[in-house]
């Protein structure tokens, strides 16, 4: 079997490429990808002093325009899989990373999901889904606990109040409640409805419900080291301060 060193000096040869050609040839995909590789790095690669780890492996390779494989020694094509053609592992391996963190009740959300994406796939007579022609072909009545302000402070409820068609995907959720007023457009419009989980945690960026003096708010929250602001997304709204031990309670965070 050949190694590194063999494949780059034989593409050297071939193409009349010196070390400081691939490394020119480089840089613009050194920048794109963030991968580092100096002129030492290649020279030991190419004298056969290290092998270049998988990130820069996939640095040359993507450079020289070869496969991984081939650059590494095997005996293989040296033709190169395009990064568009290797997506769909690509994505289907980063989904199974992130369905492992979950627990078994959200991984049973996504089963669920991904169910309900496959039936409407095959049920299609091109067999593509379009989301936004899902959302606009289904039509679903789920039961809504109150209103949450976006402005001035609303009521929440243990009962749902009253059913609203909603038209589209409605993602797995513990409330479903009605946004009135506009102080949290463009994201979401007056009368909307939005779906919250129910949680004690919420990080800085994320949208939640939150209950103050008795009354219910959607806001973007950000926690500082003594200070908790929500904020509105129209910026005619001021941003609203707490402190410590003052009286603010997390309903959860909205889905998005």
């Amino acid at each position: 079997m050949q190694t590194t060193s063999d494949r780059l000096k034989q593409l050297m040869k071939d193409r009349n490429l010196r070390q400081v050609d691939i490394l020119n040839m480089s840089k613009p995909y050194q920048k794109e990808l963030g991968i580092k590789m100096s002129k030492s790095h290649l020279s030991q690669y190419v004298n056969d002093k290290s092998s270049p780890d998988q990130h820069k492996l996939y640095l040359l390779s993507k450079t020289l325009d070869v496969g991984e494989a081939w650059l590494m020694g095997y005996d293989v094509d040296a033709y190169r899989v395009p990064d568009e053609e290797r997506q769909i592992e690509s994505i289907e391996s980063k989904i199974s990373k992130e369905v492992s963190k979950l627990t078994d009740k959200r991984k049973k959300n996504v089963y669920n999901y991904v169910k309900n994406q496959l039936s409407l796939q095959n049920n299609n007579s091109s067999d593509v889904i379009d989301l936004d022609d899902y959302k606009g072909d289904i039509i679903q009545e789920t039961p809504v606990y109150g209103y949450a302000s976006a402005g001035t402070g609303e009521q929440l409820f243990d009962e749902p109040r009253f059913k609203v068609n909603v038209k589209g995907y409605i993602p797995p959720h513990d409330l479903a409640l009605q946004v009135n007023g506009d102080s949290m457009e463009p994201v979401f419009r007056n009368r909307e409805i939005i779906f919250v989980e129910k949680t004690h945690d919420i990080k800085n960026g994320q949208i939640g419900v939150f209950i103050i003096n008795g009354e219910a708010y959607v806001k973007k929250v950000r926690v500082e080291d003594d200070r908790l602001t929500l904020i509105s997304l129209n910026k005619n709204y001021k941003d609203l301060h707490f402190y410590q031990n003052e009286g603010i309670q997390l309903v959860g965070k909205v889905i998005l």
